[in-house]
């Protein structure tokens, strides 16, 4: 759930405003009798917030998505969105798929509340874009809008009247062009003045268009596949990528983090500016301790922002007092960046050296000294009635007649405690006075025990019993009760214009609050980043042309803390970019492919990886197919989910993809998925995308064999036979049932044949031993007859096996070259190591095996 900004709204819901000074406070509080001094103090002590926010993943649906379509196959789609709790305004506009591969990703995103399309779209027969929304979300409300609020003009004209003055001249050079963004718009800022009720001042909107590049595409199905922001099994309670990485402080950290790591960043200079910054942070303990206390202070600023600027068409007493609060809850927010710029001089970084720039200037020296000149100094946020009601303070001074009303709030509520005391004499009982909501007033109290054998004297009126406690009150506190209401409705009034003063001076500086917003929420989220690479076995990852991972570990495994857990190597380059993976059920292969999807993610967030080396190939895209379950709400088998995820992938894989496939084509019958598994590989390979591929077709691994650019691994599984071996190397080896025993690490080449790991595990399931048998006879026999057909095929696989050789040498001297920061000797020890190994593999494979000379 979003965190809220810190409530300092009066729970009666009634209209109060600015009624003590810091003085008066002390002074009407000095003069309780001793047994309603701890009441008074436990109604009016602000509770204790939570120092870590709820995560931004669960709160309720806030954004609204306008949407604006071209004519023709392939036409631009405008998108205009906004999170009505932020008044962040975001616009898109882009070329899509027929499938709309790339507006489906945004609305994964986005997760809107509700998505708006033109009435013309959304009539019988919908729009093919309509459909596929409909097919993507069935839960999400799409509203039609009439077609004559899509116009540009209008959507221009928004941006000149809303935007920052200062970012308007810019924005309007940017989108002036972009029809279809500024329709869409138009269509929504219409929407949300219509049926929300909302409007908004001038030049207090934040409008963004960006561009669809830069970021990595992950759709739904690989963001659900790898649990990066939820579990598959408990939801927002269990682990998850971002459950993870989240330490956040502040819930504009938190709602940045979730958008990364759904769409993190492929700009390479843009991750290592984040990876300075983390590695200032770790090294730097002081200023990273520093700035952690530094951000708990700091409530939900874009929502303080929305509140701000958000002009109410219906004005009620509860708006204008709530506006009273948000400017204290800013108040407290402009205190808050002091303490941040300390904690952040230290810093050698380029990007928190730009952000402690960002965060000083003019605009935040001018408005905590407007503020300060209305409201006191010492103020704090409060969240009981009673301290909601003393805490909006004006400074003494401001205002004659508001002083006026003022000191008789003071005076009224002094007698009410003198009194108090007088009736705790008169008939030598201890009373407690209290204020309640309930009532709008103060009450005085009692308890059973207290009270003993007397009946309550006859002046104490309106009894009302709650467990032992017995509350009640007199007419003269009734009539004291109502001159205090008086009073605070003549602070009302008066107090009502010198809020909306202030707050339109407030708004002519908002630019800053929304850059604020933005500093601390990246710095929240490197600060996060930060945190788990330090309290976990992390490593600055780099960025090449190869994917390679030297004991790397599975992030959310990793943090469950279950077992030990067995870390393994990745290695992919250009030579070798489709790796099968084989091994039996349970052996780790699923495992194996998250790990490195994950791993990915993580580094190209620009934060720290568990592995002990780490360097990738920057993905744009990122895709997987994982998982066999039928499908009885949309009428598919899971064979047909297979297919249909395939071929996604097939049309929108590049070679800057990174593709996990886990257990294809086991749908159907055996040739008909083999067949199909081999030409969806055969397609894969031509992409020359990074492809982790784990299947149990062992003809896969052997025929793909011949393709130069495909590798073979397996997850190492030992029987019974070899058991004392393994154990004596590796404390982590696993025994399971049946004699087999998984040590979960990756090794070269494929799966053992003749091993039928699977029938090792039927055996333990309860199977008659005449089944086992039988299955070990037919699976024999299928074993030969596939071994006699590669036998017939030796002389095309050694011809292929050579041209592999070679590709491979040729790669492993090209990243020798490019990559190698080894000295002249070192590198030419290499070299001939490189070269003797590879005469070494060609004469094997033609038949030879003399060494070869020395050079």
């Amino acid at each position: 759930m979003q965190r809220e900004t810190p409530s300092v709204q009066s729970s009666s819901g009634r209209g109060r405003s600015s009624v003590v000074s810091a003085s008066d406070k002390e002074s009407s509080s000095g003069r309780r009798t001793a047994s309603s001094k701890s009441n008074n103090e436990g109604a009016s002590r602000p509770k204790t917030s939570a120092s870590r926010p709820k995560t931004a993943t669960s709160r309720e649906n806030s954004v609204i998505v306008c949407i604006s379509q071209g004519r023709g196959v392939a036409s631009d789609i405008g998108m205009a969105s906004m999170d009505i709790k932020t008044s962040e305004c975001i616009l898109h506009q882009f070329g899509d798929t027929p499938s709309y591969v790339k507006l489906l990703h945004k609305l994964h995103l986005y997760n809107p509340l509700e998505v708006l399309m033109s009435s013309t779209m959304n009539e019988p027969p919908k729009s093919k874009i309509c459909e596929a929304i409909e097919g993507e979300f069935p839960d999400i409300s799409i509203a039609p809008v009439d077609r004559k609020y899509f116009k540009d003009s209008a959507g221009l004209n928004y941006i000149k009247e809303y935007g920052l003055e200062a970012d308007i001249p810019n924005l309007i050079v940017g989108i002036q062009k972009k029809y279809f963004a500024l329709t869409a718009l138009a269509s929504l800022l219409k929407h949300i003045e219509l049926h929300r009720s909302i409007g908004f001042p001038q030049h207090s909107i934040q409008f963004k268009f960006q561009a669809i590049d830069g970021t990595v595409m992950i759709d739904a199905v690989t963001s659900r596949n790898l649990e990066l922001v939820t579990n598959i099994t408990a939801g927002h309670h269990g682990f998850s990528l971002f459950s993870v990485l989240n330490h956040t402080c502040t819930p504009m950290g938190a709602r940045l983090l979730r958008t990364n790591i759904l769409q993190p960043p492929s700009n390479e200079r843009t991750i290592n500016t984040r990876l300075d910054s983390v590695e200032d942070l770790i090294h730097n303990q002081e200023m990273f301790f520093a700035v952690k206390s530094a951000l708990k202070g700091f409530p939900d600023v874009h929502h303080l922002i929305t509140s701000l600027i958000q002009v109410n068409k219906k004005p009620s007493v509860k708006h204008s007092e709530q506006s009273t609060n948000h400017v204290i809850t800013l108040k407290h927010t402009l205190e808050c960046v002091g303490p941040l710029q300390a904690a952040l001089t230290s810093s050698r970084s380029e990007l928190i050296r730009s952000i402690y720039k960002t965060i000083a200037g003019d605009d935040l020296e001018l408005m905590r000294t407007r503020i300060d000149e209305v409201i006191n100094e010492d103020v704090a946020l409060q969240r009981t009635p009673i301290g909601l009601r003393n805490q909006r303070c004006y400074a003494a001074g401001y205002n004659g007649l508001l002083d006026v009303a003022r000191q008789t709030y003071k005076e009224t509520t002094n007698d009410i405690y003198e009194a108090t005391t007088q009736y705790s004499q008169k008939y030598e009982l201890d009373l407690k006075l209290s204020f309640s909501s309930s009532v709008n007033g103060f009450l005085l109290s009692t308890t059973k025990e207290l009270l003993g054998d007397r009946e309550l004297p006859l002046e104490f009126i309106n009894v009302s019993h709650k467990k032992n406690v017995l509350s009640f009150t007199t007419l003269r506190i009734m009539a004291m009760n109502d001159r205090i209401n008086e009073s605070l409705t003549e602070v009302y009034l008066m107090s009502d214009r010198t809020i909306a003063e202030l707050v339109t001076f407030i708004r002519a500086h908002i630019a800053y609050l929304y850059r604020l917003s933005e500093c601390v929420a990246l710095l929240d989220m490197i600060m996060s980043f930060a945190h788990y690479s330090t309290i976990t076995n992390c490593t600055r990852p780099e960025f090449t042309q190869t994917l390679a991972i030297r004991s790397g570990r599975h992030p959310i495994r990793d943090a469950q803390n279950i077992g030990s857990f067995v870390p393994n190597d990745v290695y992919a380059v250009a030579g070798g970019t489709f790796e099968i993976v084989t091994g039996p059920n349970m052996a780790g292969k699923s495992t194996y492919l998250r790990q490195i999807a994950l791993i990915n993610i993580v580094g190209q967030l620009g934060c720290f990886v568990p592995a002990e080396y780490a360097s990738f190939r920057i993905i744009h895209s990122l895709f997987s197919r994982i998982g066999n379950d039928d499908c009885s709400e949309a009428n598919a088998s899971s064979f047909m989910i297979e297919m249909r995820e395939a071929a996604y992938i097939l049309q929108n894989a590049t070679p800057r993809s990174l593709i996990i496939i886990d257990e294809l084509g086991r749908g159907t019958s055996t040739y008909d998925g083999l067949g199909m598994t081999f030409a969806i590989a055969e397609d894969l390979i031509d992409t020359k995308a990074f492809v982790f591929f784990a299947t149990h077709f062992s003809e896969l691994a052997h025929d793909l064999d011949l393709q130069p650019n495909v590798v073979n691994l397996h997850l190492k599984v030992t029987t019974s036979s070899a058991c004392a071996h393994y154990t004596s190397q590796m404390s982590t080896t696993s025994l399971q049932p049946g004699g087999l025993h998984f040590t979960y690490c990756i090794g070269d080449g494929p799966m053992e044949e003749g091993a039928h790991y699977g029938l090792q595990l039927a055996s333990v399931s309860g199977f008659p031993n005449n089944i086992i048998e039988r299955a070990e006879v037919v699976a024999i026999k299928l074993e030969k007859m596939s071994a006699e057909a590669r036998m017939r095929n030796q002389v095309e696989h050694q011809e292929n096996a050579l041209k592999m050789l070679n590709t491979q040498f040729a790669q492993r001297l090209c990243q020798a070259r490019r990559s190698s920061n080894l000295s002249e000797p070192e590198l030419r020890k290499y070299l001939h190591d490189l070269q003797t190994e590879y005469l070494q593999s060609r004469r094997v494979l033609e038949g030879g095996s003399s060494a070869p000379s020395s050079n």
